[in-house]
């Protein structure tokens, strides 16, 4: 009886039924979220992994350089141990202590005179930079109201001529208002050019006001230049000074070898190199000439260098073969003196190879240009 009664299903009802409560739509919706939201797990999940394999690639290394210096610090011990090769042991890091404060005289020297060429340069550059802005704008300034003028010009000669056409109504003033009428249709076709040549002159004043300031490129070649005798003199300086006792070769060789690869002889001998060291520099402390022989020696590395190229910074090394040494009475170059047979770059004393200033790389050698402008 109860399904008798039941209220019959319509049309509409018997549709909804068969499709379900949730349109097909939403579920195609919720599909792409899905598929997006798994695209973008993967994705953080790529760049965790990669960033878990830079860490473990950087604990490797780590732990390499650890067992290294693990490894070094235990023959060192080792060799602290022993009577003869402890004193050898501390001879070598003396000797590396004048190796690096050279080095480190080197780097000081290189960053006071590259930061004042710096100041200098860059200065002149932006100042030449933003009045080549300036004139550049005037022009074109120049040439915009150039183009008002002509167009002003251009409109009082179409009044006349209307004015005169306004006149020319007779059926006899034919002729002349054809002559006159062609002069008007001339004149409105130079409108359209000036209009045009005004919006580019437009447009480039407003690019040019937009362009970006010119990266500076850095000191220059020939600033460079400069430095770097001034390096070379001063490495050179330091090699003469060094050569007592035979310093300067022993300094190389614990500035370039592990403790472990060198050996400064017994017992008296690591002595007596010791209070060597020590007198020579406190030599190189109490040099008052400095200063003077520095300039004297960069001032003939200028005259007697030479470059590979007009772009190159660093001399030719086979210019740098022999050190004239300092005069005994002056602090200039005594060029009848015995040279020494060292050249400083090519053995990297003091590891001045990687002080000198290198060429500028193409690209920031090549300042950008500036963005092209109708004249």
């Amino acid at each position: 009886m109860a399904a008798f009664f039941k209220k019959p299903v319509t049309g509409k009802e018997h549709v909804r039924e068969a499709v379900g409560s949730n349109p097909a739509p939403d579920q195609n919706t919720k599909l792409v979220e899905l598929f997006e939201n798994r695209n973008l797990i993967k994705r953080e999940l790529d760049q965790v992994t990669a960033e878990r394999d830079v860490l473990k690639a950087d604990v490797e290394d780590l732990r390499a350089r650890h067992e290294e210096l693990q490894r070094q610090l235990a023959s060192l011990e080792k060799m602290l141990a022993d009577a003869e090769r402890g004193q050898s042991a501390i001879i070598y890091y003396r000797l590396r202590a004048v190796w690096d404060t050279c080095r480190q005289q080197l780097r000081v020297l290189a960053e006071d005179l590259g930061s004042r060429y710096e100041k200098a340069e860059r200065a002149g550059f932006e100042e030449s930079s933003g009045k080549e802005r300036s004139r550049r704008l005037d022009e074109l300034a120049q040439q915009f109201d150039k183009l008002e003028r002509d167009r002003r010009n251009l409109r009082n000669s179409m009044a006349d001529l209307q004015k005169q056409l306004s006149h020319l109504q007779k059926f006899w003033h034919i002729r002349k208002r054809e002559k006159v009428q062609l002069q008007i249709d001339r004149l409105t076709k130079q409108f359209k050019p000036i209009e045009t040549m005004k919006l580019e002159l437009l447009a480039s004043m407003d690019g040019l006001r937009k362009q970006k300031q010119r990266v500076w490129p850095g000191i220059s070649v020939a600033s460079r230049r400069t430095v770097n005798l001034w390096l070379l003199a001063l490495a050179q300086y330091l090699y003469l000074h060094f050569i007592e006792y035979n310093i300067s070769e022993m300094a190389r060789s614990a500035g370039t070898k592990p403790v472990s690869d060198v050996n400064f002889g017994l017992l008296h001998d690591c002595l007596t190199i010791g209070n060597h060291v020590y007198e020579v520099v406190v030599k190189l402390r109490a040099d008052k000439a400095r200063p003077e022989k520095l300039r004297f020696r960069a001032e003939y590395l200028r005259r007697t260098v030479t470059y590979a190229s007009d772009a190159d910074t660093i001399p030719e090394e086979s210019c740098l073969d022999y050190i004239p040494p300092s005069s005994q009475a002056a602090p200039t170059i005594d060029a009848e003196a015995r040279p020494a047979a060292t050249n400083v770059l090519r053995l990297n004393y003091w590891d001045i190879q990687n002080i000198l200033l290198k060429p500028l790389e193409p690209a920031a050698a090549t300042e950008p240009q500036a963005i092209a402008l109708a004249d």
